[in-house]
């Protein structure tokens, strides 16, 4: 056994290689992009509407409207449960 996870142990990288963050605007940016931006039914709305309130109202605003959605789950549940 010995012998076997020592070959085991030479075969597994010992670092992990990542690619450099962009800078843009004196800040980091991710890499990760999110591959179905901009191609939804309701994308030019939401473009639309990002430049015209600007971008932090807007995500203040969607940070609201998520917090909503997320609340209507456990709306149906407890209504379902807990009916008289």
């Amino acid at each position: 056994m010995g012998e076997e996870y020592s070959i085991l142990a030479k075969s597994v990288p010992t670092g992990i290689r990542v690619a450099k963050p962009i800078r843009r605007y004196g800040r980091l940016q991710p890499m990760m992009k999110n591959v179905n931006e901009g191609k939804g039914i309701f994308a030019p709305i939401v473009v639309a509407t990002r430049n015209i309130i600007r971008k932090k109202r807007f995500n203040q605003l969607r940070g609201k409207a998520i917090a909503l959605h997320s609340q209507v789950p456990f709306l149906f549940l407890f209504l379902h449960f807990f009916q008289y």
